[in-house]
């Protein structure tokens, strides 16, 4: 039964599991007994109540942005930070530097922006990711062969590109028929 204090007054002896309904999600009774979905509101998005049970898209703010919260629904370019990286938010939304982790190193946050060495993939080797801090062995194909990437230990059948053939790929491994219109083989 929920209790008589639990009207449009909401006391602090009030705020306990009988009071957590929308009539009483007020500051005063932000805290972690209270969280539960009739009470995820705007008014009590705070780190105290930042419970999964509370992730809705009313409480998606920057305080409330931790591992317990992020979940697609709360996955906003205002929570993306390193707390939140994680698989289920890696999003575009969410494709920034502060973000740009291992887990969430996926082909839908392969931009320029998130082409950092812990994130130099296959699943990420796509033009908007070729940049010097991500040619590597692993990202050694076609889709990632241009000028900024064409270095030794990318000098492979996949890479045997004429924008590839410079000084740096001149080697046997990479004198290939695909590459026979170099200038080095």
């Amino acid at each position: 039964m929920v209790s008589s204090r639990c009207g449009s007054v909401c006391s602090e002896e009030g705020c306990g599991q009988g009071c957590c309904q929308p009539s009483c999600c007020q500051p005063t009774c932000c805290r972690p007994t209270c969280c539960r979905p009739t009470c995820c509101v705007s008014s009590c998005c705070r780190p105290s109540c930042c419970q999964s049970v509370c992730c809705q898209p009313t409480c998606c703010r920057p305080s409330c942005c931790r591992p317990s919260c992020c979940i697609s629904s709360c996955c906003r370019p205002s929570c993306c930070r390193p707390s939140c990286c994680v698989s289920s938010c890696c999003r575009p939304s969410c494709c920034r530097p502060q973000c740009c982790q291992s887990v969430c190193c996926q082909p839908t946050c392969c931009r320029p922006s998130c082409c950092i060495s812990s994130c130099c993939q296959p699943t990420c080797c796509r033009p908007s990711c070729c940049i010097s801090s991500c040619c590597r062995p692993s990202c050694c194909r076609p889709s990632c062969c241009v000028s900024s990437c064409c270095r030794p230990q990318c000098c492979i059948s996949s890479c045997c590109r004429p924008i590839c053939c410079q000084t740096t790929c001149c080697r046997t491994t990479c004198c290939r028929p695909a590459c026979s219109s170099c200038s080095c083989c």
